[in-house]
């Protein structure tokens, strides 16, 4: 007989012993989950500390956009403000002009004596 037909069951033996070690061997240890998981968290703590700086600054550029929209509409509000008081100016000026042109149109007076 040959030496597989007498050791048939010591080898199927060994084979399973071998492969239920090479299937143990590739489970993770609790130390390789726990530097994975850290390696993820310091991930997410960089994500959110990138996060919140450009929510910081995007909120400072809200501040300043409104700021400078408030100051638009005061500078808006001037420039109409001066343009009435334009308008009242050339009224008055009109006026003024029709005023003069009466008085270079009257006679022109003689003095007596």
């Amino acid at each position: 007989m040959s030496w597989l037909k007498n050791h048939t069951t010591t080898a199927r033996a060994a084979v399973i012993i071998a492969m239920g070690g090479l299937a143990l061997s590739a489970c993770a240890t609790n130390g390789y989950v726990d530097e994975q998981i850290a390696a993820v968290n310091s991930r997410i703590d960089q994500t959110d500390q990138r996060v919140a700086s450009a929510a910081s600054r995007a909120e400072a550029a809200n501040t300043a956009a409104q700021a400078a929209a408030t100051e638009a509409r005061n500078a808006n509000t001037a420039a109409q403000a001066a343009a009435t008081e334009a308008r009242t100016a050339n009224q008055r000026m009109d006026q003024t002009n029709g005023r003069i042109d009466a008085m270079e149109k009257a006679p022109a007076r003689t003095p007596r004596g």
